[in-house]
């Protein structure tokens, strides 16, 4: 049977495909598709494969339990080998032993009662007579004494075989039912690991179609954004009326304020807060500056006219550490709301009473909302 090591290769594929599918599976704190129907199809499959977790557990212990069945049998069959040897030098030895004595009987009795007579007439004395008649009985009680040994230990060897082989047996029938019940189990993981493939497939497939409806609707906000950014600039109004920095004049950014704010993931929106306790967006974004070194005012809109600004139009530029801005309908006299880059096109943020410090996507807000109006570099 080669259940181990079936086993142990489908444990090493199995374990790859559910970190490949935990790790595909798109993350809502990133901006990524979501919808309710993803939600609960990947609560299906997360749970489909815990469940195929567990049967993988048992399908080993049971893998486990045959084995040492196995080996147990394997150690019984040897014993049994063991003492059948044992039990033929037993017979032999008995063999041996009745020859001996029939030996014995027949050299003094061989010539009958005469020749037993001639030996004790030919005694010296009646003492020599006794002594002789002794030695005899002796001698035959001896040779008596060692045939009933032997065969006393025979049976004794005869009763330990009847016993291995009945532990053999038992141990036949329970290696036999180990193996049934790891296929069985086996089948079942390999049904599971199906149904897991399944709802993987159609997770991807949600989220593939949220994806396409998503793109469509980006590009028709991309195509309202354009014709906004188009009627600012015959306005004459650029970006909150606040020039853009010459890119070549950039600074580095400070970067490392990245790592400080994605410690506070998951503390409440408070209104007014400013420390880890609870945080809104402008005093999350100054208390994580603060801890570089950085002053910044306290509002966002205060926040936005700080610093070197860069354009809503130039994501490109864009480094983690940069602050970005958001206005009612992309009008930088209104803005309302600060996060700052992390980088890949996403942002963390506070984002509103009863939600909590987490990363959203930027480019999806920017395409699907409207109300970006640039960002700050300090």
């Amino acid at each position: 049977m080669r259940i181990a090591t079936a086993h142990a290769s489908r444990i090493g594929a199995v374990a790859l495909a559910l970190a490949l599918t935990v790790h595909t599976l798109p993350s809502a704190a990133f901006g990524a598709p979501n919808t309710p129907e993803i939600e609960a199809k990947q609560e299906e499959a997360l749970s489909a494969q815990a469940e195929l977790e567990r049967m993988n557990v048992e399908l080993e212990i049971r893998v486990e339990e045959y084995n040492a069945l196995t080996e147990s049998l394997e150690r019984t069959r040897e014993d049994i080998l063991l003492t059948q040897a044992e039990l033929e030098r037993a017979r032999e030895e008995l063999d041996a032993a009745q020859e001996t004595l029939s030996r014995r009987a027949t050299s003094i009795y061989k010539g009958g009662a005469t020749d037993a007579l001639e030996v004790f007439l030919g005694a010296r004395s009646f003492t020599d007579f006794l002594t002789l008649l002794d030695l005899a009985v002796r001698i035959s009680n001896a040779d008596a004494a060692m045939v009933a040994e032997v065969e006393a230990a025979k049976s004794r060897v005869e009763a330990t075989v009847v016993v291995l082989e009945q532990r053999q047996a038992e141990q036949v029938s329970l290696q036999s039912e180990a193996e049934a019940r790891a296929r069985q189990i086996q089948a079942d993981v390999e049904s599971q690991e199906r149904f897991v493939g399944r709802l993987n497939t159609e997770v991807r497939a949600l989220i593939a179609a949220e994806e396409e409806r998503l793109r469509k609707l980006a590009e028709e906000r991309a195509r309202q954004a354009a014709a906004a950014a188009a009627a600012a600039a015959a306005r004459g109004s650029s970006s909150g009326d606040r020039a853009a920095a010459d890119p070549s004049t950039l600074g580095a950014g400070q970067s490392q304020v990245v790592a400080i704010a994605l410690q506070y993931l998951g503390v409440p929106y408070v209104w007014g807060g400013s420390t880890p306790s609870g945080f809104d967006c402008s005093g999350l974004t100054q208390y994580c500056y603060r801890q570089v070194g950085v002053s910044l005012p306290r509002t966002s809109q205060s926040q936005y006219y700080a610093g070197q600004h860069i354009a809503r139009d130039r994501l490109d530029l864009l480094k983690p550490g940069d602050l970005v801005f958001f206005g009612t309908d992309g009008d930088a006299d209104s803005v309302h709301h600060v996060g700052m880059y992390v980088g890949d096109g996403n942002y963390v943020h506070a984002p509103y009473t009863g939600a909590s410090v987490r990363v959203d996507s930027l480019t999806s807000r920017v395409s699907s909302r409207g109300d970006y109006v640039g960002a700050s570099r300090f």
